[in-house]
């Protein structure tokens, strides 16, 4: 008697259950790790932001100027230059009508995009921007406080420059679980914050 060689359907079957078990075990596992590829990309744009503003400040002395509700302008037009964004930045008509914005101005450079926040927009498409990342101050702009993620509440165009007093952002829900990744020149690195208190 010959034997075959070969699979038999059942053996088929094993080996794709097998394959299907393993598959399920991963996917979790590629899903955790595209989250925190997220996170990373999120907390060195804060860094790198809150490095741009400390050069600002250096450079002329002052806080950056405050955004006003639907016109283009505020701290985050002001620091293009400091981001190596001076081609866009001459390009900006600063007071001008958000709603009037070349298309150029639709998206932010990537520099201030967070992917965890990209993920929870749902910003039509043409519709511009809105700010993932908010400049936080002290005693109406006297003090700043840092650069931290904009709360997930906050529908401010990108272009207009998101800013909030400390104590209303203490208030407010994060994109990351909940908290907020911060920079000040005052620490070392990011910081996280949730529920109003810093974690580290």
């Amino acid at each position: 008697m010959k034997s075959r060689s070969g699979l038999t359907i059942v053996e088929l079957l094993i080996v794709l259950a097998i394959i299907a078990t393993l598959l399920g075990l991963l996917l979790p596992a590629v899903q955790i790790v595209r989250e925190r590829a997220r996170e990373t990309v999120c907390k060195n744009n804060v860094h790198q932001i809150d490095l741009a503003l400390t050069q600002f400040q250096g450079t002329h002395k002052k806080l950056p100027r405050p955004g006003r509700p639907g016109k283009v302008g505020g701290w985050i037009v002001d620091i293009l230059p400091f981001i190596e964004q001076q081609n866009l930045h001459s390009t900006i008509i600063i007071g001008s009508n958000v709603d009037a914005a070349p298309e150029s101005l639709k998206t932010p450079p990537s520099i201030f995009q967070c992917p965890r926040s990209m993920v929870l927009d749902s910003a039509p498409t043409g519709k511009m921007l809105r700010g993932h990342y908010t400049l936080v101050t002290l005693s109406n702009r006297k003090f700043l406080a840092g650069i931290y993620d904009s709360p997930v509440d906050l529908d401010v165009e990108w272009v207009t420059g998101p800013e909030m007093d400390y104590h209303a952002i203490l208030k407010k829900t994060g994109p990351h679980h909940d908290g907020f990744h911060f920079s000040n020149t005052a620490q070392q690195g990011v910081g996280f914050m949730l529920n109003g208190q810093e974690v580290r």
